[in-house]
Protein backbone atom coordinates (compact mmCIF):
# COMPACT_ATOMS: atom_id res chain seq x y z
CA UNK A 1 0.00 0.00 0.00
CA UNK A 2 1.47 3.53 -1.13
CA UNK A 3 1.78 6.47 1.46
CA UNK A 4 -0.95 8.32 1.74
CA UNK A 5 -1.13 12.16 1.35
CA UNK A 6 -2.60 14.17 3.64
CA UNK A 7 -5.64 15.84 1.69
CA UNK A 8 -7.06 12.49 1.28
CA UNK A 9 -8.23 9.50 3.36
CA UNK A 10 -7.21 7.38 0.93
CA UNK A 11 -5.79 7.95 -2.31
CA UNK A 12 -6.39 6.35 -5.92
CA UNK A 13 -5.17 7.73 -9.17
CA UNK A 14 -4.16 6.93 -12.69
CA UNK A 15 -0.74 7.00 -14.10
CA UNK A 16 -0.26 6.74 -17.89
CA UNK A 17 3.28 6.32 -19.84
CA UNK A 18 4.53 3.03 -21.20
CA UNK A 19 2.20 -0.06 -20.22
CA UNK A 20 3.29 -0.20 -16.60
CA UNK A 21 1.68 -2.51 -14.52
CA UNK A 22 4.11 -1.97 -11.50
CA UNK A 23 2.44 -0.50 -8.29
CA UNK A 24 6.11 1.55 -8.11
CA UNK A 25 5.04 5.18 -9.55
CA UNK A 26 8.51 7.07 -10.69
CA UNK A 27 9.62 9.75 -8.61
CA UNK A 28 10.21 13.25 -9.51
CA UNK A 29 11.76 15.68 -7.97
CA UNK A 30 9.54 17.64 -6.28
CA UNK A 31 7.95 15.06 -4.95
CA UNK A 32 8.47 16.28 -1.28
CA UNK A 33 5.84 17.85 0.93
CA UNK A 34 2.19 17.42 1.18
CA UNK A 35 -0.01 19.58 0.06
CA UNK A 36 -2.76 20.91 1.98
CA UNK A 37 -6.59 20.48 1.25
CA UNK A 38 -7.49 23.65 1.37
CA UNK A 39 -5.87 27.46 1.39
CA UNK A 40 -8.22 27.91 4.49
CA UNK A 41 -6.05 25.80 6.34
CA UNK A 42 -3.05 27.99 5.67
CA UNK A 43 -1.82 31.26 7.64
CA UNK A 44 -3.11 34.70 6.38
CA UNK A 45 -0.53 36.48 3.80
CA UNK A 46 -1.38 39.77 4.69
CA UNK A 47 2.29 40.45 5.44
CA UNK A 48 5.50 38.98 3.99
CA UNK A 49 7.51 39.87 7.21
CA UNK A 50 9.30 36.81 9.11
CA UNK A 51 8.29 34.50 6.64
CA UNK A 52 11.23 32.98 5.25
CA UNK A 53 14.92 32.90 6.09
CA UNK A 54 15.77 34.32 2.46
CA UNK A 55 16.45 33.70 -1.15
CA UNK A 56 18.69 30.68 0.34
CA UNK A 57 16.31 28.70 1.81
CA UNK A 58 13.79 29.35 -1.26
CA UNK A 59 11.54 31.33 1.31
CA UNK A 60 10.38 35.01 1.98
CA UNK A 61 13.42 37.58 1.93
CA UNK A 62 12.27 40.91 4.08
CA UNK A 63 13.22 42.71 0.91
CA UNK A 64 10.68 40.96 -1.50
CA UNK A 65 8.43 43.79 -3.13
CA UNK A 66 4.43 43.68 -3.17
CA UNK A 67 1.60 43.96 -0.56
CA UNK A 68 -0.26 41.25 -0.35
CA UNK A 69 -4.40 40.19 0.37
CA UNK A 70 -5.35 42.96 -2.36
CA UNK A 71 -7.43 42.12 -5.44
CA UNK A 72 -5.86 42.26 -8.65
CA UNK A 73 -6.49 45.86 -10.20
CA UNK A 74 -5.95 44.18 -13.78
CA UNK A 75 -1.95 45.95 -14.38
CA UNK A 76 1.01 43.92 -14.91
CA UNK A 77 4.12 44.32 -12.30
CA UNK A 78 7.48 45.40 -14.08
CA UNK A 79 9.39 42.35 -12.14
CA UNK A 80 8.68 39.92 -9.36
CA UNK A 81 9.32 40.61 -5.45
CA UNK A 82 12.35 38.76 -5.63
CA UNK A 83 14.28 36.59 -6.41
CA UNK A 84 16.54 35.24 -8.97
CA UNK A 85 14.45 31.94 -10.80
CA UNK A 86 16.95 29.06 -9.06
CA UNK A 87 15.84 26.29 -7.24
CA UNK A 88 17.37 28.01 -4.24
CA UNK A 89 15.90 31.44 -4.73
CA UNK A 90 12.92 30.89 -6.90
CA UNK A 91 11.09 34.37 -8.29
CA UNK A 92 8.74 35.01 -5.02
CA UNK A 93 5.25 36.53 -6.38
CA UNK A 94 3.49 37.57 -3.59
CA UNK A 95 0.62 39.80 -5.72
CA UNK A 96 -1.90 39.32 -8.84
CA UNK A 97 0.20 41.76 -10.67
CA UNK A 98 3.22 39.83 -10.25
CA UNK A 99 1.85 36.39 -11.56
CA UNK A 100 0.27 38.79 -14.45
CA UNK A 101 3.94 39.31 -15.22
CA UNK A 102 4.76 35.79 -15.45
CA UNK A 103 1.82 35.16 -17.78
CA UNK A 104 3.45 38.16 -20.28
CA UNK A 105 6.56 36.99 -19.97
CA UNK A 106 5.67 33.60 -21.00
CA UNK A 107 3.34 35.08 -23.97
CA UNK A 108 6.17 37.53 -24.75
CA UNK A 109 8.49 34.51 -25.00
CA UNK A 110 11.51 35.81 -23.19
CA UNK A 111 14.06 33.44 -22.94
CA UNK A 112 15.75 34.67 -19.98
CA UNK A 113 12.81 33.12 -17.96
CA UNK A 114 13.04 29.17 -19.75
CA UNK A 115 13.51 26.82 -17.16
CA UNK A 116 13.67 29.13 -14.15
CA UNK A 117 11.66 28.75 -10.85
CA UNK A 118 8.65 30.33 -9.63
CA UNK A 119 6.90 30.18 -6.18
CA UNK A 120 3.74 31.82 -4.76
CA UNK A 121 4.59 33.23 -1.57
CA UNK A 122 0.52 34.31 -0.79
CA UNK A 123 -2.74 33.65 -1.71
CA UNK A 124 -3.52 35.20 -5.12
CA UNK A 125 -7.32 37.36 -5.91
CA UNK A 126 -7.49 38.10 -9.27
CA UNK A 127 -11.37 38.98 -9.05
CA UNK A 128 -12.90 39.51 -5.59
CA UNK A 129 -16.27 38.44 -4.52
CA UNK A 130 -18.32 35.80 -5.66
CA UNK A 131 -17.63 34.63 -8.85
CA UNK A 132 -19.08 31.53 -8.84
CA UNK A 133 -22.48 30.20 -6.39
CA UNK A 134 -22.15 26.70 -4.70
CA UNK A 135 -23.71 25.54 -7.70
CA UNK A 136 -21.57 26.14 -9.65
CA UNK A 137 -23.13 29.12 -11.76
CA UNK A 138 -21.47 32.42 -12.56
CA UNK A 139 -23.06 34.83 -10.29
CA UNK A 140 -21.02 37.80 -10.68
CA UNK A 141 -21.54 40.33 -13.44
CA UNK A 142 -18.85 39.52 -16.15
CA UNK A 143 -18.70 43.17 -17.49
CA UNK A 144 -16.90 44.46 -14.24
CA UNK A 145 -14.29 41.43 -13.90
CA UNK A 146 -10.60 41.46 -15.25
CA UNK A 147 -10.12 38.76 -17.57
CA UNK A 148 -7.23 36.45 -17.00
CA UNK A 149 -4.56 35.75 -19.57
CA UNK A 150 -3.37 31.93 -19.30
CA UNK A 151 0.36 31.79 -18.63
CA UNK A 152 0.85 30.06 -22.42
CA UNK A 153 -1.15 29.20 -24.97
CA UNK A 154 -1.29 27.51 -28.22
CA UNK A 155 2.16 29.30 -29.57
CA UNK A 156 4.30 29.07 -26.65
CA UNK A 157 4.73 26.93 -23.55
CA UNK A 158 5.54 27.60 -19.89
CA UNK A 159 8.82 25.55 -19.42
CA UNK A 160 9.40 26.47 -15.50
CA UNK A 161 8.82 25.50 -12.46
CA UNK A 162 5.92 27.23 -10.80
CA UNK A 163 5.39 26.07 -7.26
CA UNK A 164 2.43 27.70 -5.21
CA UNK A 165 3.25 26.45 -2.07
CA UNK A 166 -0.29 25.42 -0.81
CA UNK A 167 -1.64 28.90 -1.73
CA UNK A 168 -4.96 29.81 -3.63
CA UNK A 169 -5.78 31.07 -6.39
CA UNK A 170 -9.18 32.24 -6.64
CA UNK A 171 -11.27 35.12 -8.75
CA UNK A 172 -10.21 34.00 -11.75
CA UNK A 173 -12.10 34.66 -14.83
CA UNK A 174 -12.53 33.50 -18.34
CA UNK A 175 -14.56 33.64 -21.18
CA UNK A 176 -13.15 32.87 -25.07
CA UNK A 177 -13.49 31.01 -27.61
CA UNK A 178 -9.88 30.41 -28.17
CA UNK A 179 -7.94 27.54 -26.91
CA UNK A 180 -5.68 26.69 -24.06
CA UNK A 181 -7.00 28.39 -21.28
CA UNK A 182 -6.60 27.78 -17.53
CA UNK A 183 -4.58 29.13 -15.04
CA UNK A 184 -1.48 28.28 -17.60
CA UNK A 185 -2.79 27.99 -21.30
CA UNK A 186 0.31 25.65 -22.00
CA UNK A 187 2.88 23.84 -20.00
CA UNK A 188 5.96 21.60 -20.19
CA UNK A 189 7.01 22.46 -17.22
CA UNK A 190 6.41 21.92 -13.68
CA UNK A 191 3.30 22.83 -12.02
CA UNK A 192 2.33 22.55 -8.45
CA UNK A 193 1.18 22.52 -5.32
CA UNK A 194 -2.26 24.93 -5.38
CA UNK A 195 -5.65 25.79 -4.96
CA UNK A 196 -7.93 26.91 -7.80
CA UNK A 197 -10.84 28.98 -6.45
CA UNK A 198 -14.08 30.42 -7.02
CA UNK A 199 -13.54 31.12 -10.65
CA UNK A 200 -15.05 30.75 -13.89
CA UNK A 201 -13.25 29.28 -16.82
CA UNK A 202 -14.92 29.60 -20.32
CA UNK A 203 -13.10 28.76 -23.52
CA UNK A 204 -12.38 26.65 -26.74
CA UNK A 205 -10.40 23.31 -27.20
CA UNK A 206 -8.04 21.94 -24.33
CA UNK A 207 -9.75 24.22 -21.45
CA UNK A 208 -9.56 23.36 -18.00
CA UNK A 209 -9.21 25.28 -14.70
CA UNK A 210 -5.15 24.55 -14.15
CA UNK A 211 -3.82 23.79 -17.57
CA UNK A 212 -5.20 23.51 -20.70
CA UNK A 213 -2.73 21.36 -22.32
CA UNK A 214 0.26 20.02 -20.44
CA UNK A 215 3.27 18.15 -21.75
CA UNK A 216 5.46 18.55 -18.20
CA UNK A 217 3.90 17.58 -15.17
CA UNK A 218 1.22 18.73 -12.29
CA UNK A 219 1.14 17.65 -9.20
CA UNK A 220 -0.58 18.18 -5.84
CA UNK A 221 -3.38 20.81 -7.08
CA UNK A 222 -7.00 20.93 -6.37
CA UNK A 223 -9.51 22.74 -8.61
CA UNK A 224 -13.12 24.64 -7.09
CA UNK A 225 -13.77 26.54 -10.12
CA UNK A 226 -16.50 25.38 -12.83
CA UNK A 227 -14.96 25.06 -16.11
CA UNK A 228 -17.04 24.90 -19.42
CA UNK A 229 -16.52 24.69 -22.94
CA UNK A 230 -18.64 23.61 -26.12
CA UNK A 231 -15.80 22.34 -27.46
CA UNK A 232 -13.33 19.55 -27.08
CA UNK A 233 -10.59 18.27 -24.76
CA UNK A 234 -12.42 20.06 -21.39
CA UNK A 235 -10.96 18.89 -17.46
CA UNK A 236 -11.00 20.17 -14.41
CA UNK A 237 -7.24 19.91 -14.23
CA UNK A 238 -5.98 19.43 -17.39
CA UNK A 239 -7.70 19.53 -20.81
CA UNK A 240 -5.26 17.46 -22.53
CA UNK A 241 -2.24 15.50 -21.27
CA UNK A 242 -0.12 15.43 -24.52
CA UNK A 243 3.68 13.34 -25.83
CA UNK A 244 6.64 15.14 -25.71
CA UNK A 245 9.43 13.44 -26.82
CA UNK A 246 11.78 11.75 -24.92
CA UNK A 247 10.08 13.16 -21.91
CA UNK A 248 7.57 11.91 -19.08
CA UNK A 249 4.29 13.47 -18.19
CA UNK A 250 2.97 13.53 -15.12
CA UNK A 251 -0.34 14.45 -13.60
CA UNK A 252 -0.67 12.71 -10.18
CA UNK A 253 -1.68 13.59 -6.70
CA UNK A 254 -4.59 16.06 -7.27
CA UNK A 255 -8.15 16.19 -6.88
CA UNK A 256 -11.25 18.15 -8.75
CA UNK A 257 -14.38 19.52 -7.19
CA UNK A 258 -15.65 21.81 -9.79
CA UNK A 259 -18.77 21.56 -12.51
CA UNK A 260 -17.15 20.38 -16.23
CA UNK A 261 -18.92 20.57 -19.22
CA UNK A 262 -18.05 20.03 -22.50
CA UNK A 263 -18.61 18.65 -25.84
CA UNK A 264 -16.25 15.60 -26.80
CA UNK A 265 -13.42 14.34 -24.69
CA UNK A 266 -14.63 15.43 -21.35
CA UNK A 267 -13.48 14.64 -18.07
CA UNK A 268 -13.44 15.09 -14.25
CA UNK A 269 -9.85 15.75 -14.19
CA UNK A 270 -8.44 15.27 -17.59
CA UNK A 271 -9.67 15.28 -20.93
CA UNK A 272 -7.46 13.27 -22.86
CA UNK A 273 -4.93 11.49 -21.67
CA UNK A 274 -3.13 9.49 -24.20
CA UNK A 275 0.37 10.06 -23.13
CA UNK A 276 1.57 11.08 -19.62
CA UNK A 277 1.98 9.13 -15.98
CA UNK A 278 -1.02 9.98 -14.08
CA UNK A 279 -1.86 9.06 -10.35
CA UNK A 280 -3.61 9.40 -7.22
CA UNK A 281 -6.70 11.63 -8.20
CA UNK A 282 -9.93 12.07 -7.43
CA UNK A 283 -13.30 13.43 -8.64
CA UNK A 284 -15.96 15.16 -7.10
CA UNK A 285 -17.61 17.35 -9.29
CA UNK A 286 -19.99 16.24 -11.65
CA UNK A 287 -19.02 16.08 -15.55
CA UNK A 288 -21.14 16.71 -18.31
CA UNK A 289 -20.39 16.06 -22.35
CA UNK A 290 -21.36 14.45 -25.72
CA UNK A 291 -19.10 11.65 -26.81
CA UNK A 292 -15.63 10.02 -24.66
CA UNK A 293 -16.67 11.24 -20.88
CA UNK A 294 -15.50 9.89 -18.26
CA UNK A 295 -15.13 10.67 -14.06
CA UNK A 296 -11.42 10.94 -14.53
CA UNK A 297 -10.22 11.44 -17.73
CA UNK A 298 -12.33 11.16 -21.29
CA UNK A 299 -9.70 9.23 -23.01
CA UNK A 300 -7.18 6.65 -21.56
CA UNK A 301 -4.46 5.88 -23.84
CA UNK A 302 -4.35 5.57 -28.07
CA UNK A 303 -2.93 4.43 -30.75
CA UNK A 304 -2.64 5.39 -34.28
CA UNK A 305 0.53 4.46 -35.89
CA UNK A 306 2.43 5.52 -32.80
CA UNK A 307 1.24 3.55 -29.65
CA UNK A 308 1.05 6.12 -26.61
CA UNK A 309 0.22 3.66 -23.82
CA UNK A 310 -1.59 4.25 -20.27
CA UNK A 311 -0.98 2.70 -16.78
CA UNK A 312 -3.72 4.31 -14.86
CA UNK A 313 -3.32 3.33 -10.62
CA UNK A 314 -5.45 4.72 -8.07
CA UNK A 315 -8.58 6.65 -9.37
CA UNK A 316 -11.93 7.07 -7.68
CA UNK A 317 -15.24 9.47 -8.95
CA UNK A 318 -17.85 10.32 -6.74
CA UNK A 319 -19.63 12.61 -9.16
CA UNK A 320 -22.68 12.07 -11.72
CA UNK A 321 -21.47 11.37 -15.21
CA UNK A 322 -23.41 12.31 -17.93
CA UNK A 323 -23.12 11.84 -21.73
CA UNK A 324 -24.29 10.10 -25.31
CA UNK A 325 -21.77 7.70 -26.34
CA UNK A 326 -18.28 6.28 -23.97
CA UNK A 327 -19.29 7.44 -21.14
CA UNK A 328 -18.05 5.49 -17.66
CA UNK A 329 -17.08 6.54 -13.74
CA UNK A 330 -13.29 6.52 -14.86
CA UNK A 331 -12.57 6.63 -18.90
CA UNK A 332 -14.94 6.62 -20.83
CA UNK A 333 -13.05 5.22 -23.78
CA UNK A 334 -9.59 3.39 -22.69
CA UNK A 335 -7.25 1.81 -25.12
CA UNK A 336 -7.53 1.74 -28.69
CA UNK A 337 -5.88 -0.38 -31.88
CA UNK A 338 -5.44 1.09 -35.14
CA UNK A 339 -4.86 -1.74 -37.65
CA UNK A 340 -1.28 -0.62 -37.67
CA UNK A 341 -0.82 -2.26 -34.08
CA UNK A 342 -0.70 -5.61 -33.27
CA UNK A 343 -3.48 -7.14 -31.17
CA UNK A 344 -1.53 -8.69 -28.57
CA UNK A 345 -0.84 -5.13 -27.56
CA UNK A 346 -2.17 -4.29 -23.60
CA UNK A 347 -2.76 -0.08 -24.47
CA UNK A 348 -4.41 0.79 -21.07
CA UNK A 349 -3.43 -0.52 -17.74
CA UNK A 350 -6.12 0.11 -15.15
CA UNK A 351 -5.64 -0.65 -11.75
CA UNK A 352 -7.03 0.05 -8.56
CA UNK A 353 -10.01 2.54 -9.22
CA UNK A 354 -13.72 2.84 -8.06
CA UNK A 355 -17.20 4.69 -8.87
CA UNK A 356 -19.66 5.60 -6.76
CA UNK A 357 -20.71 8.82 -9.12
CA UNK A 358 -24.11 7.76 -10.53
CA UNK A 359 -23.71 7.11 -14.85
CA UNK A 360 -25.97 8.10 -17.10
CA UNK A 361 -25.63 7.74 -21.12
CA UNK A 362 -26.61 5.94 -24.22
CA UNK A 363 -24.50 3.35 -26.38
CA UNK A 364 -21.53 2.12 -24.44
CA UNK A 365 -21.87 2.98 -20.78
CA UNK A 366 -20.14 1.56 -18.19
CA UNK A 367 -19.21 1.82 -13.86
CA UNK A 368 -15.67 1.95 -14.75
CA UNK A 369 -15.07 2.26 -18.27
CA UNK A 370 -17.29 2.71 -20.92
CA UNK A 371 -15.44 1.04 -24.03
CA UNK A 372 -12.12 -0.73 -23.79
CA UNK A 373 -10.28 -2.53 -26.56
CA UNK A 374 -7.24 -3.78 -25.44
CA UNK A 375 -6.28 -3.37 -21.88
CA UNK A 376 -5.92 -4.81 -18.47
CA UNK A 377 -7.82 -3.94 -15.64
CA UNK A 378 -6.87 -5.12 -11.85
CA UNK A 379 -9.24 -4.62 -8.95
CA UNK A 380 -12.42 -2.17 -9.88
CA UNK A 381 -15.03 -1.58 -8.11
CA UNK A 382 -18.59 0.19 -9.06
CA UNK A 383 -21.03 0.97 -6.16
CA UNK A 384 -23.16 3.60 -8.20
CA UNK A 385 -26.56 2.74 -10.63
CA UNK A 386 -25.15 2.79 -14.11
CA UNK A 387 -28.08 3.45 -17.17
CA UNK A 388 -27.91 3.81 -20.61
CA UNK A 389 -29.46 1.98 -23.96
CA UNK A 390 -26.93 -0.65 -25.37
CA UNK A 391 -23.74 -2.15 -23.97
CA UNK A 392 -24.11 -1.17 -20.46
CA UNK A 393 -22.68 -2.60 -17.48
CA UNK A 394 -21.08 -1.98 -13.68
CA UNK A 395 -17.45 -2.23 -15.05
CA UNK A 396 -17.17 -1.63 -18.63
CA UNK A 397 -19.94 -1.18 -21.04
CA UNK A 398 -18.39 -2.68 -24.50
CA UNK A 399 -14.79 -4.68 -23.81
CA UNK A 400 -12.81 -6.58 -26.47
CA UNK A 401 -9.24 -8.80 -26.57
CA UNK A 402 -8.62 -7.30 -22.76
CA UNK A 403 -8.08 -9.40 -19.31
CA UNK A 404 -9.21 -8.26 -16.22
CA UNK A 405 -9.34 -9.79 -12.69
CA UNK A 406 -10.81 -9.13 -9.24
CA UNK A 407 -14.02 -7.05 -9.77
CA UNK A 408 -16.55 -6.06 -8.14
CA UNK A 409 -20.20 -4.31 -8.74
CA UNK A 410 -23.23 -3.43 -6.38
CA UNK A 411 -25.22 -0.96 -8.55
CA UNK A 412 -27.93 -1.30 -10.66
CA UNK A 413 -27.59 -1.59 -14.08
CA UNK A 414 -30.58 -0.84 -16.31
CA UNK A 415 -30.42 -0.36 -20.19
CA UNK A 416 -31.90 -2.04 -23.70
CA UNK A 417 -29.28 -4.07 -25.36
CA UNK A 418 -25.96 -5.96 -24.35
CA UNK A 419 -26.88 -5.23 -20.65
CA UNK A 420 -24.99 -6.90 -17.25
CA UNK A 421 -23.54 -6.32 -14.14
CA UNK A 422 -19.74 -6.76 -15.36
CA UNK A 423 -19.98 -6.20 -18.97
CA UNK A 424 -22.15 -5.70 -21.28
CA UNK A 425 -20.03 -7.20 -23.93
CA UNK A 426 -17.55 -9.46 -23.54
CA UNK A 427 -15.16 -10.78 -26.18
CA UNK A 428 -11.99 -12.71 -26.67
CA UNK A 429 -10.73 -11.71 -23.48
CA UNK A 430 -9.05 -13.34 -20.37
CA UNK A 431 -11.68 -12.46 -17.20
CA UNK A 432 -11.31 -14.03 -13.65
CA UNK A 433 -12.30 -13.31 -9.74
CA UNK A 434 -15.23 -11.05 -10.22
CA UNK A 435 -18.83 -11.16 -7.97
CA UNK A 436 -21.79 -8.54 -8.81
CA UNK A 437 -24.84 -8.05 -6.52
CA UNK A 438 -26.88 -5.34 -8.39
CA UNK A 439 -30.22 -5.91 -10.57
CA UNK A 440 -29.43 -6.03 -14.31
CA UNK A 441 -32.40 -4.78 -16.02
CA UNK A 442 -33.13 -4.49 -19.81
CA UNK A 443 -34.70 -5.85 -22.86
CA UNK A 444 -32.51 -8.35 -24.89
CA UNK A 445 -29.33 -10.01 -24.21
CA UNK A 446 -29.77 -9.29 -20.38
CA UNK A 447 -27.47 -11.17 -17.64
CA UNK A 448 -27.03 -10.41 -14.16
CA UNK A 449 -23.20 -10.74 -14.83
CA UNK A 450 -22.53 -10.39 -18.20
CA UNK A 451 -24.80 -9.30 -21.55
CA UNK A 452 -22.82 -11.26 -24.30
CA UNK A 453 -20.19 -13.19 -23.77
CA UNK A 454 -17.58 -14.31 -27.37
CA UNK A 455 -14.37 -16.64 -27.00
CA UNK A 456 -13.78 -15.57 -23.41
CA UNK A 457 -11.61 -17.67 -21.24
CA UNK A 458 -13.08 -17.20 -17.33
CA UNK A 459 -12.84 -18.44 -14.39
CA UNK A 460 -14.16 -17.97 -10.44
CA UNK A 461 -17.62 -15.44 -11.24
CA UNK A 462 -20.13 -14.82 -8.75
CA UNK A 463 -23.12 -13.58 -9.33
CA UNK A 464 -26.31 -12.59 -6.22
CA UNK A 465 -29.10 -15.10 -6.79
CA UNK A 466 -31.95 -13.24 -7.89
CA UNK A 467 -35.19 -15.43 -8.86
CA UNK A 468 -34.72 -17.08 -12.37
CA UNK A 469 -32.63 -14.53 -13.87
CA UNK A 470 -29.64 -16.20 -15.71
CA UNK A 471 -25.85 -14.85 -15.74
CA UNK A 472 -25.58 -14.40 -19.51
CA UNK A 473 -27.69 -12.92 -21.81
CA UNK A 474 -25.95 -15.31 -24.51
CA UNK A 475 -22.84 -16.90 -23.47
CA UNK A 476 -21.05 -18.27 -26.77
CA UNK A 477 -18.24 -20.43 -25.86
CA UNK A 478 -16.89 -18.59 -22.43
CA UNK A 479 -17.19 -20.11 -19.36
CA UNK A 480 -19.79 -20.20 -15.92
CA UNK A 481 -20.74 -18.25 -13.17
CA UNK A 482 -21.75 -19.21 -10.22
CA UNK A 483 -24.95 -18.44 -8.19
CA UNK A 484 -24.31 -17.40 -4.38
CA UNK A 485 -26.56 -16.43 -1.86
CA UNK A 486 -26.92 -13.22 0.19
CA UNK A 487 -25.79 -15.22 3.30
CA UNK A 488 -22.97 -16.97 1.20
CA UNK A 489 -21.85 -13.37 -0.24
CA UNK A 490 -21.65 -11.63 3.07
CA UNK A 491 -19.10 -14.14 4.80
CA UNK A 492 -14.81 -14.30 5.19
CA UNK A 493 -14.94 -17.87 3.45
CA UNK A 494 -16.52 -15.85 0.06
CA UNK A 495 -13.85 -13.32 -0.08
CA UNK A 496 -10.96 -16.03 0.09
CA UNK A 497 -12.66 -17.64 -2.66
CA UNK A 498 -12.61 -14.94 -4.82
CA UNK A 499 -8.68 -14.34 -4.30
CA UNK A 500 -5.22 -12.42 -2.33
CA UNK A 501 -7.38 -8.98 -3.48
CA UNK A 502 -10.45 -9.33 -1.67
CA UNK A 503 -11.14 -8.78 2.01
CA UNK A 504 -13.80 -9.75 4.39
CA UNK A 505 -15.49 -6.33 6.68
CA UNK A 506 -19.17 -6.53 7.72
CA UNK A 507 -19.02 -2.66 8.49
CA UNK A 508 -17.71 -2.34 4.67
CA UNK A 509 -19.97 -2.46 1.64
CA UNK A 510 -22.88 -4.07 3.83
CA UNK A 511 -21.43 -6.93 4.28
CA UNK A 512 -20.00 -7.76 0.89
CA UNK A 513 -16.49 -8.38 0.28
CA UNK A 514 -14.40 -5.89 -0.82
CA UNK A 515 -11.10 -5.42 -2.22
CA UNK A 516 -8.09 -5.17 0.17
CA UNK A 517 -6.72 -1.64 -0.81
CA UNK A 518 -10.11 0.00 -0.05
CA UNK A 519 -9.56 -0.78 3.53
Amino acid sequence: MRCLPLFVSAIFGCSLLGACSSSTVPATEDDDDEFSSSSKTKNSSSSVKGEGSGSESGGIDNECVGETGNPWDGTTAKKFACGTGTKLSPYMILTAEQLAHLSFIVGAKDKDYDGKYFKLGADIILNEGDIIDENGALVADSTKLHKWTPIGNSNVAFTGNFDGDGHSVSGMFINTTSTHNGLFGNSSGTIQNFIVENSWVQGGNYTAAIVGAVSGSVSKVENYASVTSTSDYVGGIAGLAKCAPSKTVYVKNSKNHGEVKGRDEVGGVMGNSHCAYIDSLYNYGSVEGRNIVGGISGRAGYTYVSSYLLTCKYAENYAEVVGVNNVGGIFGVAGYASPNISGNSVITTLESAKNGGNIVGEKSVGGIIGSGNQIKIIRAANLASVEGIEFVAGIVGSLISSSTTSLYNTGDISGTLRVGGVFGSNSEGVISSAYSTGKVDGDSLVGLMIGYNYNTTMADYYYLKQGDQEPFGLNNGGGVATPKTEEEMKSQEFAELLGDDFVYDSKMNDGYPVLEWEK
